[in-house]
């Protein structure tokens, strides 16, 4: 959200793969690769492609009573960007596709570099549509659609300082359930089929509208640079959350960056969330078996170190980057689930031209 966009990006290309493996069973391999290249001395194109392939066991598909899940997303995207004199104007188009889920997304953004380009400033608009479905039900057909917009604003105060703020407004109206996640009613509110006297499809309102704001400010101390940030976010269904982040960086050589990042994140409850439904004669409008609906709080590390290597005097650099964190998600009111740990690796090469 808070990336400068002070000047176009270099020529490269770049391939990775992201592993993610968590204690609710769930496993995600994304693999990924982007391009980018100039035309001239001002235009750069990109274009990339993304996957998700993932296994799950997760609560949510346990409440269903629904065997092991494995399905797969494939991304397409690409982009184009040019520059004027002191405004950079860019678009850029994604396309998704998995067996119950497609979508198509872009968005627009101008950036204004002035005051010496001391000073940023970043306004982006998107939008996506998408058709959600349901595995094995061909009549199965949603839609949802989300606008939004974005407006950055980045100062820097001296030749090692720098603060940022942000804006972020969405609207997202449509089916915004899962197909898969069924309520129990009556009984423990734990497992459909275990307790519970019947259960229903979940539901969610139409209607969802998203602020967020954040600041940030960053400091360089000679090779360290440490930066912190506070997000805060809240929307029509009464959800608020807090986020904090604690990002340094050493550079202690040429050729190499070590990265540590901490991220705390706190949230409340969706005014239609309940941990379980007791009464069987009355139900509400709403309904939920989403356990990110609720209260919940995280704590997340994270470590990576980029080395570069000069492949000739003159010719390409070459830039390998690894990383790895851990999570902690904590669920106050959740039945069946108080917490879950999970851990990622992410490996990527890119080569500068």
């Amino acid at each position: 959200m808070l990336s400068s966009g002070t000047a176009l990006a270099e020529e490269e290309v770049v391939a990775g793969v992201y592993v993610r493996t968590d204690t609710d069973k769930t496993q995600v391999i994304s693999p990924y690769a982007d391009a980018q290249v100039r035309i001239g001395d001002r235009t750069v194109v990109n274009a990339g492609y993304a996957a998700d392939i993932w296994t799950s066991a997760s609560i949510d598909i346990r409440t269903a009573a629904t065997r092991r899940v494995s399905e797969q997303r494939d991304q397409v995207s690409a982009g184009i960007e040019h520059e004027l004199d002191a405004v950079s104007l860019r678009a850029d188009y994604r396309y998704s596709h998995e067996n119950d889920y497609v979508s198509h997304g872009g968005g627009l953004q101008a950036t204004w570099r002035f005051a010496q380009n001391n000073a940023t400033l970043r306004g982006r608009v998107n939008a996506s549509f998408d058709s959600v479905g349901r595995s094995g039900d061909d009549g199965f057909d949603r839609s949802v659609s989300t606008l939004g917009a974005l407006l950055v604003f980045t100062q820097n105060l001296d030749a090692r300082s720098l603060v940022s703020g942000a804006y972020e407004l969405s609207r997202r109206e449509g089916y915004q359930a899962s197909p898969y996640r069924f309520v129990g009613i009556g009984g423990d509110g734990a497992l459909c089929g275990q307790g519970a006297q019947f259960c229903v499809p979940e539901l969610h309102p139409n209607l969802r509208v998203r602020h967020a704001a954040v600041l940030r400010g960053r400091r360089a101390f000679g090779p360290v640079s440490l930066e912190l940030g506070y997000r805060f976010y809240f929307d029509s269904w009464e959800l608020m959350s807090h986020t904090v982040v604690f990002d340094a960086k050493l550079v202690p050589g040429d050729h190499t960056i070590l990265n540590l990042r901490y991220r705390f994140y706190r949230q409340g409850d969706a005014e239609f969330y309940e941990s379980q439904y007791d009464d069987v004669g009355a139900l509400p409008r709403f309904l939920t078996r989403d356990r990110e609906m609720g209260a919940l709080y995280s704590h997340r590390i994270a470590l990576s170190v980029e080395q570069s290597f000069d492949v000739t005097q003159s010719g390409p650099e070459l830039k390998a980057t690894l990383g790895t964190s851990a999570s902690r998600f904590t669920y106050d009111d959740f039945i069946g689930l108080n917490g879950v740990w999970a851990f990622d690796v992410t490996f990527a090469l890119a080569v500068v031209l």
